[in-house]
């Protein structure tokens, strides 16, 4: 992971190798079972720690990352160096073997081999007369606002995280909005299961000059039953290869002040270039699966990684389904049908083996701050949430 464990332990040295399989999203503050949420944005996830009421606790600074293949990324080993020569673990005074590589930034490396995120050249979007108006892609979900303390609020920030009153609601607008240093978090029941959806869009915004460059802000799912215990009940419940972070910031393959898409153990995370947490972002972003498998992922997986690449079997064998998320400018899908499976190998196309649960999907939007430390003020929000089933 990267120094993604960055609060919680102190950067110890690199590991020669993951094993192949999962990890969760959790970084700069673990999301919880979704997440959405691996290096010092990937795994952010969850600490999960099951209570005698058998509820989760899974640790808000860890892992966010990417689970359904580690073992192609793999983590660098190398020789003993600080943290405190790379720009973004200096900030957070680290000290160890556990900085950003410099070929993506995201894989383990040491500290000394230095080197900052190249973005990649601008990705060709279809030509907007051809892109159909979000009106015209699948039916809105009604977002109605929930507090799911048990799966969300608790595992990712402790006792001390806030729904109530951090939210508003106008229109299709769902604005979270942080009143105090405390995390907070709102979270959106769909009823729908991951392989009953086609693609999903929404317009996602980040308030320009109201969060700090460090802050871990996100609009991410993860699917789980809103009751029961994830260890005892794996198949229903977050694991890190389940995860999908619609947006993420800081934890991700920009690092320091940087918007991403990422996944909490596995897959192809994307920085969006050219977005910051202190300038802001108001973007598009469009989620489809293919279920054609055109990338070959796994028809199934038998296990799934919790916190700290604890594997955890699932008791049962669950399909897995190949997932594409693409951010373009806000109003209407980046893509659609065919114009999508274009998109696929796009240069800011971010690609996963994403496990489906025996459960449905819980959107989140969530501000665990810096080290659960949130801004005053700092402000996020989506709007026009619309899915489009198979």
């Amino acid at each position: 992971f990267w120094c993604e464990l960055q609060h919680q332990i102190s950067c110890a040295p690199a590991l020669s190798r993951l094993q192949p399989h999962h990890s969760t999203r959790a970084a700069h503050s673990q999301h919880l079972p979704h997440s959405t949420h691996t290096g010092m944005a990937a795994l952010r996830k969850i600490a999960v720690t099951a209570a005698a009421t058998a509820s989760v606790a899974l640790a808000s600074e860890s892992l966010r990352g990417s689970a359904g293949n580690l073992t192609a990324r793999g983590l660098t080993e190398s020789a003993s160096a600080s943290c405190n020569v790379h720009p973004g673990c200096a900030r957070l005074n680290l000290v160890g073997d556990c900085c950003p590589h410099p070929l993506n930034n995201q894989d383990l490396a040491c500290c000394s081999e230095g080197g900052q995120y190249e973005p990649q050249p601008q990705q060709q979007l279809p030509a907007q007369e051809d892109r159909q108006s979000s009106q015209g892609t699948g039916y809105m979900l009604p977002m109605t606002p929930s507090c799911d303390d048990v799966n969300v609020g608790l595992p990712n920030c402790g006792p001390a995280a806030r729904c109530q009153g951090e939210y508003h609601v106008d229109g299709s607008n769902r604005v979270l909005r942080a009143t105090s240093q405390h995390c907070s978090y709102v979270t959106f029941e769909t009823g729908l299961h991951l392989n009953q959806i086609q693609q999903l869009d929404a317009d996602v915004r980040i308030a320009p000059g109201r969060c700090s460059e460090l802050d871990n802000l996100a609009f991410w799912f993860f699917q789980t039953q809103p009751h029961g215990n994830p260890v005892a009940e794996p198949w229903s419940h977050w694991d890190a290869l389940s995860e999908v972070d619609l947006m993420e910031t800081y934890i991700g393959l920009g690092g320091v002040n940087s918007v991403n898409t990422n996944f909490a153990a596995t897959g192809r995370a994307k920085n969006w270039n050219g977005y910051t947490i202190t300038g802001g972002a108001d973007r598009h972003v469009t989620m489809w699966v293919d279920y054609e498998n055109t990338a070959g992922c796994p028809a199934t997986r038998q296990s799934g990684f919790l916190t700290e690449l604890r594997e955890i079997d699932y008791q049962r064998e669950l399909p897995v389904v190949s997932l594409y998320v693409m951010n373009c400018p806000p109003g209407q899908p980046c893509c659609t049908g065919t114009q999508c499976r274009d998109m696929q190998n796009g240069a800011h196309t971010a690609w996963a083996c994403i496990t489906v649960k025996e459960a449905p999907i819980l959107l989140t939007l969530s501000n665990w701050g810096s080290g659960h430390r949130a801004t005053p003020g700092c402000e996020i929000g989506v709007s026009d949430v619309r899915v489009k089933t198979k």
